[in-house]
């Protein structure tokens, strides 16, 4: 089916994780590029604060030079792979976000330039072990030389996806103040994906020589009413099976959709009880034609 996107209990080692915690802070800051929405500055100077407040809090010199890296591909042609780069560079960091406790912004203007500045303060918590060297991308088609997280309206949206372990998958997309899950598709009834080791998926593509697995296969296009629109993909992947979100089905879109407030606490609680649990982020920039 065709749709179209525009909008516990603790155990001891969570309880050990949860006193392990800390308050942190840091700043970011990125430049207004030419045909950017200052909301996409924003989550750029945001994702560059937790990534500053994650390393200073957690040193590593993996980190270190995930952050020189990043900050220098803001600038010139390569600023479009930013986010995709700090989706990747985050994964080694020594610590992981929990929580955003306070986010503020400020708009300057340097030599004819504008900068968005953010200074960011959150929940934190140490790793207890390196995270899994997931492939996750975002593409256009259904050929890795698609991968991308900037999409024009019209667009198909494509998600591969590969693990050494296997283990349960779900997805899901914020838009306007609601999440909407992706994955399972919406005629599924069980509460994750279960993957393979070492097999490689692309998900929402259907596949006409499978016809049980196409009857189910939502398709997704995307669709933008304003110049730019900037939306969140998350990707939940563990060993151990996932918990059941807190979604309700809502006909007039097709989706299975979440309160964001519900979601966000869902997931902390999920992260809580699963130290294992890996979490990918995705900003997609969809633009007008």
């Amino acid at each position: 089916m065709r749709w179209y996107l525009g909008w516990g209990g603790l155990s001891g080692l969570s309880l050990l994780l949860w006193a392990q915690e800390k308050i942190v802070t840091g700043y970011g800051e990125a430049e207004l590029l030419p045909g950017w929405s200052i909301e996409r500055a924003q989550k750029q100077a945001q994702q560059l604060a937790i990534l500053d407040a994650l390393q200073k809090a957690f040193p590593t010199e993996v980190a270190r030079t995930s952050k020189y890296i990043i900050q220098n591909r803001t600038q010139g042609a390569e600023a479009q792979t930013q986010t995709f780069f700090h989706l990747t560079a985050d994964q080694y960091l020594g610590g992981e976000w929990l929580q955003t406790l306070e986010v503020r912004y400020q708009t300057e203007v340097r030599k004819g330039q504008v900068w968005v500045t953010c200074k960011i303060r959150g929940r934190a918590r140490p790793r207890t072990q390196p995270p899994l060297p997931l492939e996750v991308r975002t593409l256009r088609c259904r050929d890795t030389a698609c991968t991308t997280t900037d999409f024009l309206a019209g667009d198909p949206l494509y998600l591969r996806f590969r693990s050494p372990v296997a283990g349960y998958l779900q997805v899901f997309w914020e838009d306007a103040g609601r999440i909407y899950r992706l994955l399972p598709y919406q005629n599924q009834r069980q509460q994750a994906w279960r993957i393979q080791a070492d097999t490689t998926y692309l998900f929402f593509a259907p596949d006409p020589q499978r016809r049980s697995e196409a009857f189910i296969t939502d398709e997704l296009l995307l669709t933008a009413d304003q110049p730019e629109e900037l939306h969140r993909l998350y990707v939940l992947f563990a060993p151990q099976p996932l918990g059941a979100p807190p979604e309700q089905f809502n006909p007039s879109t097709g989706f299975h959709t979440i309160e964001l407030v519900a979601f966000h606490e869902w997931l902390l609680n999920e992260r809580l009880r699963l130290p294992e649990l890996n979490l990918r982020y995705i900003d997609i920039s969809v633009r007008k034609r």
